[in-house]
């Protein structure tokens, strides 16, 4: 059930591409299990790193004729991601693999995603529409989306 209106959900022109954000029909874990980005309304409590938050505000642009990157099932572990993701290319992606050791000199680390890209397993890909949502909540959180793990910002006052 929702609890809140959807007066937090802001649509930006698709001249001005986030930074961050990933696509429609990624898997976002939320306390009512695993649910598709487009479904989830600001009130959601969504699964994250320091235990479920609420998702204040969801913001949404959509472009055309973009670059997104596409994170190959199971390039980063096993089911991580379970199935192919496209996110921004500037979208932070926890590793924990070689990348890891390689990219931070840690067991893990935040990549944006288009310094992963590789050319085969994770690579730009031009799409005709891409659709890309960002979660917003009261301070940065990792949240479990796809299979991996995603970096979302503070929410900030918008003028």
């Amino acid at each position: 059930m929702r609890r809140e209106s959807e007066a937090m959900v802001r649509y930006i022109p698709a001249r001005v591409l986030p930074a961050r954000g990933f696509a429609a029909g990624t898997a976002v874990m939320t306390l009512d299990g695993a649910l598709p980005v487009e479904f989830l309304t600001p009130g959601d409590r969504v699964l994250t790193r320091n235990g479920a938050r609420v998702l204040r505000r969801i913001d949404v642009s959509v472009a055309t004729d973009t670059i997104a990157i596409r994170i190959g099932a199971e390039t980063l572990g096993i089911d991580t991601p379970a199935d192919d993701l496209l996110v921004a290319p500037c979208q932070p992606v926890v590793v924990r693999d070689w990348r890891a050791r390689a990219m931070c000199g840690a067991a893990s680390g935040v990549v944006a995603a288009d310094a992963l890209c590789d050319g085969e397993f994770i690579r730009e890909e031009r799409v005709a529409e891409l659709r890309l949502f960002t979660l917003c909540f009261d301070a940065a959180e990792v949240i479990y989306a796809g299979g991996l793990e995603l970096a979302c910002p503070a929410l900030t006052v918008v003028a």
